[in-house]
């Protein structure tokens, strides 16, 4: 049937071919930029498209609304902002990713993408003005192509593509600054030695990559309409697969694999228009996710990387494993804790902690996964999606049926399995990639998902084996979930939630630590830190990373669906790409390998999400005549782009929030009675509080100030019960070293004895 399709119309299939060169052609100058940084940088530019959304609407601004000459808009756009955009975000952020790990040279730039995204939206997509740019010399100049009417605009675009592919081709690789930016990722400090300036050169790289990301912009928002910060951010997303066919390091395969992937969406809109093709509901929806699937497809196609050896001497993160008793304890502490602050709390304020507590339990897969096991899953929102898609289908609202009241142990496991089944099948093709490539392969996978699975509104009907079935997806895009009713106990009630939530935290992060310290976590960690080791002692590795994406899976969809019975109420524009980019980026900021971390993430979550808009609006009704600070400029400035500066900070303290938190409250273990004194003062002051003798403000207040304060003079009133520990590495993992304390000075002496060293009074003497 294709073949008498094709030989049909075979005019218009060359018509679809012109233009998708002239689409490819912007993507190829996209995936040019994307790969001239990666080449000179070693890192991957995840806020190329967000770059390529900020100088459209920059140039819009300059053009449409205030009515500069196009020459002029070009020129300022794209040879002064973008450059300049991008010489910033070099030397402010990402200098300082030297030294860290894959993983966190992998979300820094994912909040930088956050941050312009959020700042795009911050500064022009307010009100109802249209933004709308212009295609050069106009839309209705056009040439025609075989027989294709093309656009002066869209020639252009071709032209440009061509040339700038041949001159970085030409500039990397036939000139003295192009073998100095790419020996710059290679070895800094061999080409300092030579007299390189390889900051000079990073920053000369990311300002080219940036150029033609705005170039990119300039040219393609016009074809897009109305510009929309996500839609545009995700269009430039189709030049990561060309990047990627170039394995980021050839701008002519860069090249071709952009103009492919342009023919091939426009072929899959011809296909999908003419009346023989498939009647899928999901048909239309193919076409934004075909990039991903490419994407998807290519990733697996590439040549496997050789199995790389240890890294740790070269990563700043170090995670201490805590024993399992001490963190069953510190699960008991945490139970009560929320206990005592739901007993506080007014209604609204439990149900912010509530989603407080189920983001922090998806986020314990990240644990799993990201921290034990140093693999990356940016699409943990599409496992809470799915797990939700199943406990509707197969628990509350079977066909034919009222909805159910309350989800069963059955459903939930239900849910967990087929989650762990599809992170299974996932984990099976990319189970050859590694860092970046899995990276962008889990986030194709998540465009993918949301796109065919959770976009689809309307009910399906396969026909499996003769069997015929009524599939719901997100029926009129929402579902329905009830919260559970086990034991006599009522969980819709939102303080029983709360609590049901907070003990499943504690003893899935108990689990989680139990299974750090066993056989299975030092394989997990083992394989981590240098694949090749591993390989080279037998160790089976598929098998090893099908399980850990398999438990990974299911702790994310247990999660995500506790997550959506929060909600009760849910439609599918909840399961948000950025919303799991944005947990993924805070949990690493929490400290990705500590289960507290995976708390600290969640309750950033909900802060910067809900608890600061609201005090931010409480203020704005206080005080009229500041509204337009705290709503205005604070309130959106938080809701924009606060999570993202919080991610841009990491670089400062990869080991994460959860690190420091612990070295803060180390001296209360030194003084075990102050300790004491101090927590009975605590539940003395809660009980105030409860009483209504203070208010609850005066409690957060003292309970804050007390926190900061009271390590600080313990350490200051018992200066001898810290002199003998030696100064360690900031987060040392001393499991790594065989050790479960810090080092004394009287071990130092005994280690001088047994060695035969003379101390340093011997060596006076």
């Amino acid at each position: 049937m294709l073949a008498s399709m094709l030989a049909f119309d075979f005019s218009g299939w060359v018509a679809y071919t012109v233009l998708g060169v002239a689409l490819g052609s912007v993507f190829a100058i996209a995936a040019s930029g994307l790969v001239v940084t990666y080449a000179t940088s070693g890192i991957f530019n995840f806020a190329h498209g967000a770059v390529a959304t900020v100088c459209a609407l920059v140039y819009w601004q300059l053009k449409v609304d205030w009515g500069w000459p196009t020459f002029f808009a070009t020129v300022v756009t794209v040879f002064v902002v973008a450059p300049a955009l991008g010489a910033f975000i070099e030397v402010a952020v990402m200098r300082g990713l030297r030294g860290t790990s894959e993983i966190t040279q992998l979300v820094i730039p994912v909040a930088v993408m956050l941050a312009l995204n959020g700042a795009a939206v911050w500064i022009w997509k307010r009100g109802t003005v249209s933004h709308n740019n212009t295609y050069w010399f106009g839309g209705d100049n056009a040439v025609s192509v075989f027989g294709q009417n093309l656009r002066v605009h869209q020639l252009i675009s071709m032209g440009f593509a061509v040339a700038i592919a041949a001159v970085l081709y030409v500039v990397l690789h036939k000139t003295r600054v192009g073998t100095t930016m790419r020996a710059t990722v290679d070895d800094r400090n061999l080409l300092m030695m030579n007299g390189g300036r390889p900051d000079l050169m990073s920053m000369l790289a990311w300002a080219i990559g940036s150029c033609l990301a705005g170039l990119a912009g300039v040219l393609i928002s016009p074809e897009r309409g109305q510009i929309e910060v996500l839609a545009l951010t995700l269009i430039v997303f189709s030049a990561y697969p060309a990047a990627i066919a170039g394995r980021l390091r050839s701008v002519p395969l860069a090249f071709a694999g952009a103009i492919a992937i342009g023919v091939a969406i426009r072929w899959w809109e011809k296909l999908s228009s003419t009346s023989a093709g498939p009647r899928w509901p999901a048909w239309a929806n193919v076409r934004i996710a075909l990039p991903a699937i490419l994407l998807f497809v290519i990733l697996l196609l590439l040549p496997q990387d050789r199995l790389r050896g240890t890294v740790i001497s070269r990563s700043r993160e170090r995670f201490h494993v805590p024993t399992v008793p001490a963190s069953a304890a510190w699960a008991v502490v945490l139970v009560v804790v929320v206990a005592m602050l739901q007993a506080l709390l007014g209604g609204t304020d439990v149900l912010k902690l509530n989603q407080a507590m189920a983001l922090s339990v998806m986020a314990l897969s990240l644990v799993l996964l990201s921290g034990y096991a140093g693999q990356v899953n940016l699409a943990l929102f599409a496992f809470a999606g799915i797990a939700t898609i199943a406990v509707w289908q197969f628990d509350v609202g079977p066909t034919g049926q009222a909805l159910r009241e309350s989800m069963s142990v059955f459903g939930i496991l239900i849910a967990v399995v087929v989650c762990m089944i599809v992170g299974g099948l996932i984990a099976l093709p990319a189970l050859r990639l590694r860092g970046l490539y899995l990276g962008l392969a889990t986030f194709a996978f998540a465009i993918i998902v949301d796109q065919l699975v959770l976009q689809q509104a309307n009910a399906l009907h396969p026909n499996l084996f003769g069997w015929k079935f009524e599939l719901n997806l997100f029926t009129n895009r929402t579902l329905t979930v009830p919260r559970p009713h086990w034991f006599g106990v009522d969980f819709t009630n939102e303080r029983s939630y709360l609590m049901l939530l907070t003990v499943t935290f504690a003893l899935i992060g108990i689990g989680l630590i139990a299974l750090r310290r066993s056989a299975y976590g030092q394989m997990l960690v083992a394989m981590k830190d240098s694949p090749a080791a591993c390989a080279t002692l037998g160790l089976n590795i598929v098998r090893l990373k099908l399980s850990v994406f398999m438990l990974s899976a299911g702790i994310g969809g247990l999660g995500g669906l506790l997550w959506a019975a929060q909600i009760r109420t849910i439609d599918n524009t909840r399961f948000d790409l950025l919303l799991g980019l944005s947990l993924f980026l805070l949990a690493v900021v929490g400290g990705i390998g500590y289960v507290s971390g995976a708390l600290v993430a969640g309750l950033l979550m909900a802060v910067v999400s809900t608890v600061l808009p609201e005090m931010f609006d409480t203020f704005g009704n206080d005080v009229p005549q500041l509204r337009w600070l705290f709503v205005d400029v604070l309130g959106n400035f938080n809701k924009f782009v606060g999570v993202a500066l919080i991610g841009i900070q990491l670089g400062k303290n990869p080991s994460g929030v959860a690190q420091q938190v612990m070295d803060g409250f180390r001296p209360l273990a030194k003084a075990p009675v102050a300790a004491a004194v101090w927590a009975a003062g605590v539940v003395g002051l809660w009980a105030l509080a409860w009483r209504d003798v203070i208010s609850n403000w005066d409690f957060v207040i003292v309970l804050v100030a007390s926190m900061v304060l009271v390590p600080q003079l313990i350490f200051r009133v018992f200066p001898d019960r810290f002199a003998g520990e030696l100064q360690r590495i900031d987060g040392e993992d001393l499991g790594r070293l065989g050790l479960d304390r810090p080092l004394t000075i009287t071990d130092r002496e005994r280690f001088d004895r047994e060695l035969g060293i003379a101390t340093p009074a011997e060596a006076v003497r």
